[in-house]
């Protein structure tokens, strides 16, 4: 039955994990796609799950280059800003609007500019995804 980890059968070793994806000379088109890849990758790597899942099932996952922090950047939190640093964030921003326990389930309410309101519910034997 799905929904169950049995910790037995999580995987483990000590070898590093590496990515090289791309072996051989690139075009410049082909540089920049993989560039906009391995961001895209990225972004949703260092997202919450919730939010990843919300983007990857609504193909929200359009990235643009920014110059300046972006509203709710926290330098105490995530370190001084480099403006030499290149930089990429998702072209729609997602906001987490309501994080919240309800008769044992998390409830977690998100908005996407310009695709509404979301509600992830997530309790110990389903998770649901609306849009409210």
């Amino acid at each position: 039955m799905p929904g169950v980890i049995d910790p037995e059968l999580i995987h483990v070793d000590t070898l590093p994990t590496i990515w090289s994806p791309v072996q051989t000379v690139l075009t410049d088109e082909e540089r920049v796609a993989e560039l906009e890849d391995q961001v895209t990758a990225s972004l949703l790597w260092a997202a919450n799950a919730p939010e990843a899942i919300l983007r990857l099932l609504l193909g929200e996952t359009e990235i643009e280059p920014i110059l300046l922090p972006p509203e709710g950047y926290d330098e105490e939190q995530q370190g001084e800003w480099d403006p030499a640093v290149m930089t990429f964030a998702f072209k729609r921003p997602i906001r987490l609007e309501a994080d919240r326990m309800e008769a044992g389930d998390r409830i977690l309410e998100y908005k996407l500019d310009g695709a509404g309101h979301w509600r992830f519910q997530v309790g110990a034997e389903c998770v649901s995804l609306e849009r409210i």
